[in-house]
């Protein structure tokens, strides 16, 4: 029989490996956190990368009017064979095609969560949750009170993922492979606010239950900011490539 392919992407809803998008006037608030070493080391074990830092970043971005989705993450600084950069340990999306496209194409770990984000004068409220649990929320001021020394030093991009492929049939992975992309290159910022910010966390990891029922453990909010400015994920910068196979 002759069989296109293609056709079984539009069965399945799967967005294309390269799908490129713009999100003008994008808002992003970022709430930077220090942990517990110990809990982040352990957590990034599971991974082929370092962890650079104690300070890991809540994220929440509203993407609604680009490719139609609300995103919201916990991103670490690491390092992957000396080259620094950040990568989402948690992620989550309001769209089923974006969330099967992260983890098929992308290697992202997403899951699949409401996300909330309510921008009222200098007062943001975000919320995320899977169904009743909740995962994590945010009440941030933006008054400019709090400077980003505490963590103009990190670096988090490019991004670093792992994309794995399980066997057909076998405990192990067809492929094993680091991805990574740098959206930032091509960012436009256009403000920024900082201030304080006040989070609660909950079921954090409902995707794959690695804390075995602990809090993702926050020592202190160490601040927050949100960011304004046209993002771009072009084929160029915006799109994961092949760093290294392991297998």
């Amino acid at each position: 029989m002759t069989y296109d392919i293609q056709r079984f992407a539009e069965y399945t809803g799967q967005m294309p490996g390269n799908t490129t998008y713009e999100v003008e006037n994008l808002e992003q608030l970022w709430v930077y956190c220090r942990g517990n070493s110990t809990q982040l080391q352990h957590l990034v074990g599971y991974l082929p990368f370092e962890l650079q830092d104690d300070v890991f970043v809540l994220g929440v971005g509203d993407y609604s009017t680009g490719p139609g989705w609300m995103d919201a993450s916990v991103l670490l600084p690491v390092a992957f064979e000396g080259q620094t950069g950040g990568t989402y340990l948690f992620e989550y999306e309001d769209q089923h095609a974006s969330v099967a496209m992260g983890r098929e194409s992308w290697g992202y770990p997403k899951a699949f969560a409401r996300v909330d984000m309510l921008r009222v004068d200098n007062r943001v409220s975000a919320r995320v949750k899977d169904y009743d649990q909740p995962v994590f929320g945010v009440e941030a001021t933006l008054d400019n009170s709090v400077d980003d020394s505490a963590w103009s030093h990190l670096s988090l991009y490019p991004q670093f993922q792992v994309r794995a492929v399980p066997e057909k049939n076998g405990p192990g992975f067809d492929s094993f492979d680091v991805v990574s992309r740098d959206p930032s290159v091509d960012y436009v910022a256009k403000s920024r606010r900082t201030g304080t910010a006040d989070v609660s966390i909950g079921r954090i990891d409902i995707a794959n239950g690695i804390l075995g029922g602990e809090p993702l453990e926050v020592v202190t909010v160490l601040g927050a900011e949100l960011l304004v400015g046209d993002y771009k994920s072009t084929a160029a910068n915006g799109v994961p490539r092949v760093v290294k196979s392991f297998l």
